[in-house]
């Protein structure tokens, strides 16, 4: 057999080996599902930053976070009598550098919304291993109208939601000591929100242990939470001039727990049950404005497909969960699926959504529909996490399903960055009562 022979051979066992190989392996995806993510991650921060003044007067609450923090910023008694400091000073932050205006209230909450979308994109990336990870739910994060209108108005809950995403990022990507101390000052700044925010330590700790890459004894770290909170306190009562001293601060905490505790249920129409949010049963305008026959609006409400993709996502994790975990038959299913890693990764995602939604779901206090703004940013980096694994068996469908992300979007765009638009057409997009 001569040399040329023996060549072509080798040649053509090479291109079966290759060929089979690409045959079992990942496909690759479409090149435009690419270019769609990066089209809604820059649709999303424009439509965020266009016309961030206006309207010039406060939208739903927007008025409680402003007079506190035009109060810390003169000394004054803080009027907001619910919460912790530091979104009122955080929000202040925005006035000191752009004055008591519509900019100088939205500018804090509009920088939160605008990290969010790198948030999660660091999360899932984080989590999956794999940039397309983070592409996917930034894209969703950018084209959906939730965090899109927080993200727009002089409100704590995206503040709160961006430091306790922070938070879990810090956990997922501790490699020592510092890392972990990093999560539990950050766990102590979101709590110096809102108290819903030290349910955040609940994923980190369960990030630190299932992905053990720091010890676990690096947890003692989180003992650092409570004195980030005290300290924030501190700040905040020596500001308006009150005392600052721990009983006075444990008493301010105490009256505004049983504040909390006091409101009695069902008395405000804009209440809703935290179930009905998976349902986008209540979503609230947060901004709205006329201009001649035409209306500007901020309306939270979620992308549809979005919102019942990650009802979906949810729904099998818990079933799927449940069922791995009582039969061998369904463990070897689940690996056919998933490797160790996304399967941490959709672990830890699953468990940072339900951690968020423990307090609601005790119906010990009153619920709204924003609340459920922190728990969401985990669904949607599920989602996204979960579509960019999925896009290596399924590029076609998974171009499909962004495509039509897109055109969601596009449609419902003018009532979430309040572009004006006439009042039929806004209500064609809100086809609900109770979302209007």
């Amino acid at each position: 057999m001569n040399r040329e022979v023996r060549f072509g051979r080798v040649r053509e066992l090479a291109s079966s080996i290759w060929t089979s190989a690409g045959a079992r392996g990942p496909q690759n995806s479409y090149p435009l599902t690419g270019y769609l993510l990066v089209l809604m991650v820059v649709a999303g921060v424009v439509l965020r930053i266009q016309n961030i003044g206006y309207p010039f007067h406060h939208g739903f609450d927007e008025h409680q976070y402003v007079n506190a923090a035009h109060q810390f910023l003169i000394g004054g008694e803080d009027p907001e009598c619910c919460h912790p400091p530091l979104s009122k000073l955080l929000v202040g932050v925005g006035m000191v550098l752009f004055g008591h205006t519509p900019l100088g209230w939205r500018f804090v909450p509009l920088v939160f919304g605008l990290h969010c979308i790198v948030l999660v994109f660091l999360i899932a990336k984080s989590l999956f291993k794999d940039t397309r990870a983070g592409w996917m739910p930034a894209a969703f994060m950018a084209a959906d109208g939730f965090y899109l209108s927080y993200s727009r108005s002089s409100l704590g809950d995206i503040i709160l939601a961006g430091l306790v995403l922070w938070s879990v990022l810090a956990a997922v990507t501790a490699r020592g000591w510092l890392g972990v101390l990093t999560c539990a000052v950050l766990i102590g700044a979101a709590g110096s929100i809102k108290w819903v925010a030290f349910l955040a330590g609940l994923p980190a700790c369960f990030a630190i242990l299932l992905l053990r890459q720091v010890p676990w004894y690096t947890m003692t770290s989180f003992a650092l939470v409570p004195v980030v909170h005290f300290a924030i306190w501190m700040i905040g009562l020596k500001v308006v001039g009150d005392p600052n001293d721990i009983a006075s601060i444990w008493g301010e905490i105490l009256r505004r727990k049983n504040f909390h505790l006091g409101f009695p249920h069902q008395t405000n129409p804009l209440e809703s049950v935290w179930y009905t949010w998976l349902a986008l049963y209540h979503p609230i305008v947060i901004k709205s404005a006329q201009i001649g026959t035409k209306i500007r609006l901020a309306s939270s409400v979620g992308n549809p497909l979005l919102w019942i993709t990650a009802d979906l996502c949810l729904l099998g994790l818990a079933v799927g969960g449940a069922l791995t975990a009582t039969s061998v038959r369904w463990r070897r299913r689940w690996a056919e699926w998933f490797d160790a890693r996304a399967s941490k990764a959709v672990a830890i995602l699953g468990v940072s959504w339900l951690s968020l939604m423990l307090l609601w779901m005790s119906g010990r206090i009153v619920t709204y529909w924003y609340h459920y703004l922190t728990p969401w940013g985990f669904a949607i980096a599920l989602v996204g996490g979960l579509a960019a694994y999925l896009e290596r068996r399924f590029p076609k469908d998974l171009l499909i399903f962004v495509s039509l992300v897109v055109v969601v979007f596009i449609y419902y765009a003018p009532v979430w960055a309040e572009i004006p638009i006439s009042v039929p057409a806004a209500n064609r997009r809100l086809i609900f009562p109770l979302w209007r």
